[in-house]
């Protein structure tokens, strides 16, 4: 399990104990898309419904994809909200140095945009999802609780600009010999363990890899795709086939910051928030 995973466990065992005592369903929808909300707590005597968003102290946040058109960026036509005047001024930072940003790749480059807007953007994000509440932890490993407007105070951020592969398939067979093969010529002086369990083939790696060194260059492949080492932990890889499709996005990464007085930032916001529309 992923550490977000376990983050997201943890705060939802967190919000079931400091609100057994009030009339609320606590649900967990956690997973890896970004536009689903992490916890929804509803209010039957109402059915009133609202949603938490869970940061671990160091994530990612709010992104959407941009497309090029007629040699300028756009907001992508397939993201899920409408874009505003903070992604548009993200936007425009891009088309005005056009021919470095087009340059991206997965490495990513960072666009010096304003933290005003990065914030506005999140913030507006988060209401799209009908986002009402933050959960982070401080380095105690208290929970702290705080409004979506709130976040510029609990956060430093970083808008990063990058290819996106667009998602991953299990390792067919018929290219076993030569992901082996690559395996091979990357990983050669370690000792490695390969390993089969349905459909899934297990890599068993002593090295903690980053990112980038996950994905393995073959030229038997279609263009665009690769191998990929989607890391599991404990030095266990799964090897997956990723997709050729190759989006650029912005992100925005988040770091806590030091100077914060975190006592503010407890849960009764939020048991305040029930009680006053029970």
């Amino acid at each position: 399990m992923k550490k977000w995973e376990d983050f997201e466990n943890e705060v939802t065992e967190y919000l079931q104990l400091m609100l057994k005592d009030y009339n609320v369903l606590v649900e967990q929808h956690g997973n890896a898309d970004s536009t689903i909300p992490d916890i929804e707590i509803t209010i039957p005597s109402n059915n009133k419904n609202f949603y938490v968003e869970i940061k671990m102290p160091a994530s990612q946040t709010s992104q959407f994809v941009v497309e090029i058109k007629n040699g300028k960026f756009v907001y992508g036509s397939k993201n899920k909200f409408e874009t505003n005047q903070y992604s548009n001024e993200i936007i425009d930072i891009l088309n005005d140095n056009y021919n470095l940003y087009s340059k991206v790749a997965q490495t990513g480059m960072v666009v010096p945009v304003p933290e005003t807007i990065a914030f506005n953007w999140i913030a507006s994000n988060m209401k799209n999802k009908k986002v009402e509440f933050i959960i982070t932890e401080d380095k105690y490993k208290n929970k702290k609780v705080f409004l979506p407007n709130q976040i510029h105070e609990i956060f430093n951020i970083q808008t990063i600009f990058r290819r996106k592969k667009s998602g991953s398939q299990d390792l067919p067979k018929k290219d076993y010999e030569d992901f082996k093969k690559c395996l091979d010529l990357k990983f050669s002086k370690y000792k490695y363990v390969l390993k089969t369990s349905g459909k899934k083939m297990y890599l068993d790696l002593p090295l903690n890899l980053s990112r980038s060194e996950c994905y393995l260059d073959s030229n038997v492949l279609p263009d665009g795709k690769q191998y990929f080492l989607s890391n599991k932990g404990n030095g266990k890889y799964e090897a997956r086939l990723t997709s050729a499709t190759n989006h650029s996005n912005i992100i925005f990464e988040l770091s806590l910051k030091d100077n914060v007085d975190f006592d503010m930032f407890t849960i009764q916001c939020l048991i305040d928030y029930i009680n006053n529309n029970m």
